[in-house]
């Protein structure tokens, strides 16, 4: 069985930025639990990921339009298309319903 790839990244892309930013923010507590408690390693994974996903949307606009430094307007995310907003958002969201639940559970 051949798996379609090309499927897979016009249709579940989001999916994957979701599972690519809940590893990246496990990685970054365990690395920041040295230094921090469990929950607050979290938080900080957490937050680590969504700025993340931020930061890379916002390059992927800024080189998709050529915008010259200091690349300000980038941050104007109306302005996005509409893949980036859909790769973005739902993994933002996503993550801050966990930083939700990690912040409300009780210390």
């Amino acid at each position: 069985m051949a798996i379609d790839w090309t499927y897979i990244q016009e249709n579940y892309d989001w999916l994957g930025h979701m599972v690519e930013a809940f590893v990246m923010a496990v990685i970054v507590a365990l690395i920041a639990r040295v230094l921090y408690r469990w929950r607050d390693s979290f938080v900080i994974g957490l937050a680590f990921a969504m700025g993340h996903f931020h930061g890379r949307e916002k390059r992927d606009y800024e080189v998709s339009v050529h915008m010259p430094p200091p690349h300000l307007d980038g941050y104007c995310m109306w302005d996005w298309s509409w893949d980036q907003m859909t790769d973005f958002w739902p993994t933002a969201l996503f993550l801050m319903v966990l930083l939700f639940f990690v912040i409300r559970r009780k210390a």
